[in-house]
Parts: C-alpha cells; sequence; structure tokens
C-alpha cells in the first residue's frame, strides 16, 4: 500500500482528496495545511509520495518542496495546484518536484482519479 502526505491549506481539498486516495486503496499518512507542517510531517512519515499545493499561508508550496528535497533527495513530490503559468511548473520541476497535476481535481470523474492515481503510481515506481 503506498503511503501519501497530502500538503494543502485547504480543508476540503485535503478531506475529499484523503477520501478518494483511501478509496483507491492508498494509505494517508497525515494532511498537513501548510509548508511548515508540510516539512514536519515528511520527516516524521517518510511518505512515498506527497502531493503539495503551491499556494498556501507560512510557507508555500515552492519553499517546502526545496525544504523536502534538502532533506531528501529521492522524494516524490507532486504539486497540486491551479497555478498555470508554466514558469511556476517549470520551477517546481527543476527544484525536484515528480509532476504537476491542475487543480480542481473531480474526484468524481473517473478519468481524472485514475490520472491522479497513475500520477502516485508512477512517482513511487521511481523512488
Amino acid at each position: 500500500m503506498k503511503r501519501v502526505l497530502i500538503v494543502d491549506d485547504s480543508a476540503w481539498i485535503s478531506k475529499t482528496m484523503k477520501r478518494a486516495l483511501e478509496s483507491g486503496g492508498y494509505q494517508v499518512v497525515d494532511t498537513a495545511r501548510d509548508g511548515l507542517e508540510g516539512v514536519d510531517f515528511y520527516a516524521k512519515y517518510q511518505p512515498d509520495v506527497v502531493l503539495l499545493d503551491i499556494t498556501m499561508p507560512n510557507m508555500d508550496g515552492r519553499e517546502c518542496l526545496e525544504n523536502i528535497m534538502e532533506f531528501d533527495r529521492g522524494a516524490r513530490i507532486i504539486m497540486v495546484s491551479a497555478i498555470k503559468e508554466k514558469g511556476v511548473v517549470d520551477e517546481c520541476i527543476a527544484h525536484g518536484a515528480f509532476d504537476f497535476i491542475q487543480k480542481p481535481i473531480d474526484v468524481r470523474d473517473e478519468q481524472q482519479l485514475a490520472h491522479l492515481f497513475a500520477t502516485i503510481e508512477r512517482a513511487a515506481a521511481a523512488a
């Protein structure tokens, strides 16, 4: 069972994603509300994959990504954000993100959910 950490400041998104992932056979180790918790929870749980938002209070996703990658160069992080700017996406990939998934993700849409699961599987397999 793949272990996933969700880092998103939206409690609703975290709860919805957690339910969808658990229904797909994933173990959600925890949900972090910002990048600071994301770094702490990554060190605590060392999950197989992290789903990481970009726009968050206290520490944004880009800084969280950099901190996690400093801690563990093998971390598998999938950025999940509504940000569409190619430069931001390219920056995240350059700093070690495995992939980028555009929000919103409709977990009731089988194609979107299948894409999320496939991306998690590819990331976990690349470790």
